[in-house]
């Protein structure tokens, strides 16, 4: 007989999924304190790194990589350093990114949202270290939705440590906000198309000018252009006249004819 498979949710509720992304830190002080924090931190190279969100970034974007290194390092939300506590204040924040060289993720059970989170905080990361100005707030989570989760829900589960049989998860929906901004992409993916959107948001990064109306005014359909229409030259139409003529001509007498022998 099958063993019965149970789907136990731990957390059945909307929540955030990831999240804030934390601009510049404030002082030298914070650097310091951050550095500290950091000590022993994953080093990742978003020139070779292999997580999906940097290597389409990378590779299909075309977006050159930054040579500066990123710290990633897991933290557990009852130990979280001081110069982190604020960044994780909201709740159902999950991971931060600082400075574009900072990523913090809360600890999670479930390794397919780890690899989310981190996905998501690489983006963060990448175009911030890319960019040679500060990127709007719907920019980045927009960019940073699509590239990693794609979808406003998603369930992450694994097999219970305590119960044969039994499914433990969590489905974890998109904040609305972070909803409105995945949405706005995916609308200029669809009017712009994909080659053309990638070319865009290649260019923002690159300048650090984000203007979406610009993509959509480029992506109007045109009226498709008549070839003109060249004159004929005099000569043709005294030509054209004259075999008028002369058929018209021909025609009469050939009528007479006819008429003349009946």
């Amino acid at each position: 007989m099958k063993r019965r498979i149970l789907l136990t949710f731990i957390l059945v509720v909307p929540a955030v999924f990831v999240a804030t992304f934390v601009g510049r830190a404030q002082s030298p002080t914070d650097f310091e304190e951050l550095e500290l924090a950091f000590k022993g931190a994953q080093i990742v190279d978003l020139r070779t790194s292999k997580v999906s969100s940097v290597v389409t970034l990378r590779e299909v974007v075309k977006i050159p990589p930054p040579s500066e290194p990123v710290l990633v390092k897991v933290f557990r939300r009852e130990s979280l350093p001081p110069v982190l506590q604020p960044a994780f204040s909201k709740p159902g924040v999950t991971g931060v990114t600082i400075a574009g060289r900072y990523v913090a993720i809360l600890h999670t059970e479930f390794r397919k949202e780890y690899e989310d989170i981190l996905r998501h905080e690489l983006v963060h990361a990448y175009v911030t270290l890319t960019s040679p100005k500060p990127l709007p707030f719907w920019f980045q989570e927009a960019g940073a939705v699509l590239f990693s989760m794609g979808k406003g829900r998603k369930f992450y589960g694994q097999p219970s440590k305590t119960q044969t049989g039994v499914t433990v998860g969590k489905i974890v929906d998109l904040d609305p906000t972070y909803k409105q901004k995945l949405q706005s992409f995916n609308y200029l993916i669809e009017k712009a198309g994909k080659k053309r959107f990638y070319e865009w948001y290649r260019n923002c990064v690159l300048t650090g000018e984000v203007n979406a109306s610009a993509l959509l005014e480029k992506s109007k359909p045109t009226a498709p252009v008549r070839p003109p229409v060249e004159e004929l030259p005099a000569w043709l139409w005294v030509v054209a006249a004259t075999v008028v003529i002369v058929v018209a001509v021909v025609g009469f007498y050939a009528a007479r004819r006819e008429i003349w022998y009946e």
